[in-house]
């Protein structure tokens, strides 16, 4: 595989800049809940950014807080220019944001330019007069016919793109849930208003944005000319934001292939792309006990993306979504993760959490180390550090959505309600329960998940370990992936079995798990300098 290139980029934001960056992803809703009502908030998150800093992490990514019904996990955006009540209010938000600079942390909010809800006011006067200023803002249609590859996000729970609405006497375009119909961005008024919105967080204080389906949003709704040239679009949104604030970050989410994918990052539209590629192959690799599917993508990633602009995971918010492999491909994953009918979902993913899913332990520890050594960024959200688990009593992309696991205490310390309706049931008697795994009980705990990811952010900071420059070599067996950077070497183990490993003879582990200096043990990894 070639060197990562290197990329010197018109970088203002300090975008992958400090070595060992970390993006860590918080829901609030379920990560701390300081006023009792069994809902998270600010406040809590704030008490809590000790524990966040402690793991390394540079940027927060906060999922979305605007008010919200939240029937797609608070992505049925009701106002864009609020804070839910649940939450806090604005100064609430501002003094988080001066709490995790102090820290060291910068803060990335959720940007939803997609979509609405249909409770949102720009709904509610667009279906009032569809052909006017206000309708213009979302795609509309005398009938319901769909053009070919126009097709539902969640299969099995919407049959199709439009939905009828009886005030307007017309059908509405919706990529994913009815209720959220999707925003015009052909409308010139549309991307004032976007401006505008992300104009006003950027006063209040937030660093940048993660744009929620960013290519979906230019993508054509199915009907002429609905459809908005990317580059065009994302070079004017660049440059009206940095007026504002020359270093606001500005991360993409797109799940492409990367080819689909590099248009993003021209011209540096954009800081960094949530890579979906490398997660899946990252799977297949597992599946198979190879590295050659990571070695592949790596080498494909190279061409399209540099390394310091792809932000990589083990598992997002939502399902596990392996569309950008083959059918066949996807076929392997499931048999070996998710083989049990009831764990997958939309005939693409898999509903289960990163540690039940990918048991035994040391596999979890080998693939927490794994996504700190792949050439990006790491994202970890909220629990994954702890190992936490899933629920699959629970519909949909809920079921690996738990609240936070601070201590062994009621509900975990998550809240001290007498009820916590976001705690899922597998949380109290579940085996990966917060009786069991939480918080307090890995901290000081030299053999816990969380002793683990803070000492690789240690290791990766101490070694200047950045996003770029990192060469996979071969180690002399298959089931074993060697990245080389520098005076750096990190050697995973993706077998079940023992891996002789035929380089790193002789140097020295700054970090390693089964490694005797020679040969790892099933699911071993090294960090050798």
């Amino acid at each position: 595989m070639p060197s990562t290139h290197e990329r010197l980029p018109d970088n203002p934001a300090g975008w992958a800049t400090d070595p060992g960056a970390l993006v860590y992803g918080l829901d609030l809703s379920r990560f701390a809940d300081s006023d009792g009502d069994g809902f998270g908030d600010l406040r809590g998150a704030m008490d809590h950014l000790d524990h966040v800093a402690s793991l390394g992490v540079i940027w927060i990514w906060l999922l979305p807080f605007y008010p919200s019904e939240r029937r797609d996990n608070g992505y049925d955006v009701d106002d864009h220019l609020a804070v839910d009540p649940r939450f806090g209010d604005l100064d609430d938000l501002r003094a988080f944001l001066a709490r995790a600079h102090d820290h060291g942390i910068r803060v990335l909010i959720d940007a939803v330019p997609h979509h609405t809800s249909d409770r949102h006011p720009w709904f509610l006067a667009a279906r009032e007069d569809t052909d006017g200023r206000a309708g213009k803002f979302f795609v509309w249609s005398d009938d319901d016919s769909t053009e070919p590859g126009d097709h539902p996000m969640f299969p099995g729970e919407e049959e199709t793109v439009w939905a009828f609405d009886e005030r307007a006497g017309r059908y509405y375009h919706h990529q994913f849930y009815s209720f959220q119909p999707d925003i015009n961005a052909t409308d010139p008024d549309v991307f004032e208003e976007i401006v505008q919105l992300l104009t006003f967080w950027l006063g209040v204080g937030v660093d940048g944005f993660r744009i929620d389906a960013a290519l979906l949003l230019v993508q054509g709704k199915g009907r002429p000319d609905t459809d908005v040239d990317d580059a065009v679009f994302f070079d004017r949104l660049r440059a009206r934001l940095r007026e504002i604030r020359p270093d606001v970050a500005l991360i993409a989410e797109a799940s492409e292939p990367p080819e689909a994918m590099a248009s993003l990052i021209e011209n540096d539209r954009f800081d960094a792309v949530i890579d979906f590629s490398l997660n899946n192959a990252t799977f297949l690799a597992l599946a198979r006990e190879r590295a050659q599917p990571i070695v592949d993508a790596l080498s494909r990633l190279d061409d399209s993306i540099p390394a310091e602009s792809r932000l990589n995971f083990i598992r997002n918010a939502d399902e596990a979504d392996l569309s950008l492999l083959s059918d066949d491909e996807r076929r392997e994953v499931f048999a070996r993760f998710a083989p049990d009918e009831d764990a997958l979902i939309y005939g693409r993913g898999i509903r289960r959490g990163w540690a039940p899913m990918l048991q035994p332990a040391a596999r979890v520890r080998m693939t927490l180390s794994l996504l700190h050594a792949l050439p990006g960024v790491p994202l970890l959200q909220a629990g994954q550090e702890l190992g936490q688990g899933d629920d699959l009593r629970v519909r949909g992309r809920g079921a690996a959505r738990t609240t936070m696991q601070w201590d062994d205490s009621a509900w975990g310390g998550f809240t001290a309600a007498s009820v916590s309706p976001l705690t899922l049931g597998a949380q109290v008697d579940g085996p990966f329960g917060y009786r069991t795994v939480n918080a307090r009980a890995q901290d000081g705990d030299d053999g816990s998940l969380l002793t683990l990811a803070r000492e690789l952010a240690r290791v990766r900071r101490e070694a200047h370990a950045d996003a770029a420059g990192w060469t996979a070599v071969d180690a002399g067996d298959g089931a074993v992936l060697a990245l080389r950077r520098d005076g750096l070497l990190t050697l995973h183990n993706l077998s079940g079995r023992e891996a002789t490993v035929a380089i790193g003879d002789g140097q020295h582990a700054a970090l390693a798990d089964g490694w005797d200096g020679r040969t790892l043990a099933p699911y071993g990894f090294a960090w050798l300098d």
